[in-house]
């Protein structure tokens, strides 16, 4: 559980510091028999803070649930 607790605390910092995540689009414009037309487009996916928030704190209560001791 520590492991992934680490990794989501990561991964939200991460999304703090960047905000958006790109990607690229491709769409076809036209075709005419084989021939092919197509756009590519660049694009961001907005990621919300408060997304990023979530994944710092369930990271944070992973690690502290895995660094618990059992009670016997």
């Amino acid at each position: 559980m520590r492991i992934a607790g680490i990794i989501l605390i990561l991964l939200g910092f991460a999304g703090l510091l960047f905000g958006r995540v790109p990607y690229q689009s491709t769409e076809n414009v036209a075709q005419f028999g084989d021939l092919k037309m197509q756009v590519t487009e660049k694009k961001h996916f907005a990621l919300p803070p408060l997304v990023s928030g979530a994944a710092i704190l369930v990271g944070a209560v992973l690690v502290f649930a895995g660094s618990r001791k059992p009670a016997a």
